[in-house]
């Protein structure tokens, strides 16, 4: 029995340490509707963001300015786009060079193809210039170059003059996907969804240099003469190194699956995927140093000249916040968490001191701190009053215990467990509350086609709504994700379906061989929110595919 008590005792004490709570924000903005799924970029004036996403009906995807206040200055949506648009925005400083001058700009790459200078105060296009359009646009990070921007293009690369948008060169290398521009004394490399490792001179001149064994869908980190590389298969990544000198690929490390953007360091890089971080440093060799457990499919971002944040792409994850040693040993501290917290891919943005971060849930976040570390977790301080009557409580119950009023002890222990319990949890009910209250999922009835079969009825029903006829096929049973389901429904129709890996998720891009613009799902009636090896699906749905 005294062992019992003392087992309550510690629980208690436990019980009354400082809890963590999520960072409290400044401001909050919904910019949606839509996912934010890269970095927002940051000037002393305002805070640039854009936003990704599956659209229906006028629904698209913006860049918008936003005041350090919060306020929206200017916001522009473009109806054009296919889907995805992940190229990250560029700010550039006002400037001339020997094709004219230009103001404070921010680049904006779309998915129709186009990309364009709009002027930082105003939001107005300076100029714009047009790409091919295969599936999709721009995807990529561009690069400034000078008075020049290179322009990661679907299907190779774009130099053009930042004053005026005069186009320099287009060359075609192979198709690409989120496959980032690096600038060199030499030229531009840039890698492509065919495995190649392309340099083009700055006449526009394409070569290949390597054949790599899968996709490169980033920008490669330069080191010295050599490239890191993280190479995305067919199930998994694999970190490599190109050697310019000699002109030798070699294999650095094996990794996990779908890999995000690296985050380049004095001596190496570090490389995020589903399977964590790893650091890479090269010095005589170049080899991976450390490694941290965790998923980050997106953006990093610099919060510090040691530190920096990862957002983890799982529910209610936040982002993780790691320190960097001089050796490229990582060290995960306390992580950064908000009450917005879900699925992510963009890192914060820090600019004196504030920190601006969104993710999936489509709100802009600003949180305040002299560092932003400060902001990543807050404690509430053990209250007086319940300490002290804690303190008493337990002496108390000893003193009764003691004595052999085991009764007493007992009740006078569970009287300060519900004191504490009620002082140091005031949002536990409220929690409840908020998630009970919340409204329940559409039921399959609401998408119900009263043409079906009865014996459909309580199963998963998956319709292909193809431009020319809908196919539909029920009775699925046992099937828990949307890319099981449709993979089922398309076995016995014998439907050709093509998915995407992304840094986001998985994604169907064709149907029979029918892309347009993308495919869009919903559930019930209700438009799907997760890429489609990861939205969990009811035993009784209707699960419908159509062109956007």
């Amino acid at each position: 029995m005294r062992v019992a008590l003392l087992t309550l005792a510690l629980f208690s004490l436990f019980s009354a340490l400082p809890l963590a709570q999520a960072a409290a924000p400044v401001w909050t903005l919904d910019v949606g509707p839509g996912y934010i799924t890269t970095t927002p970029v940051v000037d002393d004036d305002r805070v640039y963001v854009r936003t990704s996403g599956f659209w229906t009906d006028e629904q698209r995807p913006v860049v918008m300015a936003v005041s350090h206040a919060g306020e929206i200055e200017w916001r522009y949506s473009n109806p054009n786009v296919t889907q995805h648009d992940m190229a990250p925005l560029t700010l550039v400083a006002a400037g001339e060079g020997a094709c004219g001058a230009w103001p404070d700009l921010v680049l904006v790459g779309w998915t129709d193809g186009t990309f364009e200078a709009r002027e930082r105060d105003s939001g107005q296009v300076l100029w714009s210039v047009n790409s091919t359009v295969d599936g999709w646009g721009i995807t990529g990070l561009a690069a400034v170059d000078d008075d020049h921007v290179v322009v990661p293009l679907r299907q190779g690369l774009g130099r053009y003059c930042l004053a005026n948008g005069v186009v320099d060169f287009e060359t075609v290398t192979g198709l690409g996907w989120r496959n980032g521009v690096t600038v060199a004394d030499d030229g531009f490399w840039v890698g492509d969804e065919g495995g190649r490792l392309w340099k083009v001179s700055r006449q526009g001149v394409a070569q290949q240099a390597t054949m790599l064994p899968g996709s490169l869908r980033h920008a490669p980190v330069l080191v010295d003469e050599r490239f890191l590389l993280h190479v995305q298969t067919s199930d998994a990544s694999v970190l490599m190194v190109y050697n310019q000198s000699d002109e030798r690929l070699a294999e650095v490390v094996n990794s996990g699956p779908s890999p995000g953007l690296p985050l380049p360091t004095a001596k190496g890089a570090i490389f995020a995927d589903s399977s964590g971080l790893t650091s890479v440093t090269c010095e005589a060799q170049c080899i991976a140093v450390s490694s941290l457990s965790g998923r980050v499919n997106g953006e990093m971002a610099w919060s510090s000249a040691m530190k920096f944040h990862a957002p983890v792409n799982a529910p209610e994850a936040g982002w993780m916040t790691v320190s960097v040693d001089p050796t490229g040993m990582l060290v995960l501290n306390t992580p950064l968490n908000t009450t917005f917290d879900g699925y992510g891919t963009s890192a914060p943005a820090v600019h004196d001191g504030r920190l601006y971060l969104g993710n999936d849930a489509g709100v802009l976040v600003a949180l305040d701190g002299g560092s932003p570390l400060t902001t990543t977790a807050t404690s509430e301080p053990t209250p007086l009053l319940p300490a002290l009557l804690l303190v008493l409580a337990l002496t108390g119950a000893a003193i009764l215990a003691s004595k052999g009023e085991l009764l007493w002890a007992w009740r006078s222990l569970s009287l300060v467990f519900l004191v504490l319990a009620v002082s140091l949890l005031p949002g536990l009910g409220a929690s409840w509350a908020e998630r009970w209250s919340s409204p329940s999922s559409p039921s399959s009835e609401s998408a119900w086609d009263p043409a079906w079969p009865d014996t459909w009825l309580g199963t998963q029903v998956v319709v292909f709504a193809l431009p020319d006829e809908t196919l539909v096929v029920g009775g699925l049973v046992g099937h828990t994700t949307v890319l099981e389901a449709s993979q089922a429904a398309a076995d016995q129709l014998g439907v050709v379906l093509v998915v995407e890996e992304t840094a986001i998720g998985t994604y169907l891009t064709s149907i029979n061989e029918t892309s347009a613009s993308g495919w869009e799902y919903t559930l019930n009636g209700e438009r799907g929110a997760f890429a489609v090896d990861e939205a969990p699906i009811k035993s009784d749905v209707v699960l419908v595919w159509r062109l956007v």
